[in-house]
């Protein structure tokens, strides 16, 4: 599968809505509607050709496959937060040395 075409969206949605098991609670964690976290899913399942929740009167409960993605995401996304935490912590030193001519820094 080409990086191009992950809905990365789709995915942070579903992450969200996994780990709480609520569209409601996915949508106020992430400042979107419960509308847009449901068709964010939507188009996930569509994606993936496969229901990732089971819809049950008023909850939701996760299918194999939506198991098996969760688990990998919440893995893969806080790997990502580990690395991108390390960077801010220890940002690059970078020292840029400019040598002109008196007269010319002068009029700089």
């Amino acid at each position: 599968m080409k990086r191009g075409r992950l809905p990365l969206t789709a995915l942070r949605s579903f992450e969200t809505a996994g780990r709480h098991l609520s569209f409601s609670r996915a949508a106020e964690e992430l400042y979107v509607s419960q509308a847009a976290i449901s068709r964010q899913i939507r188009e996930l399942e569509t994606f993936l050709r496969q229901p990732l929740f089971h819809r049950l009167h008023r909850r939701v409960e996760l299918t194999d496959a939506g198991q098996r993605l969760l688990d990998q995401l919440v893995r893969s996304f806080d790997d990502i937060d580990r690395v991108l935490s390390d960077l801010v912590a220890s940002p690059a030193q970078s020292v840029v040395r400019v040598s002109v001519e008196p007269s010319l820094a002068a009029v700089w």
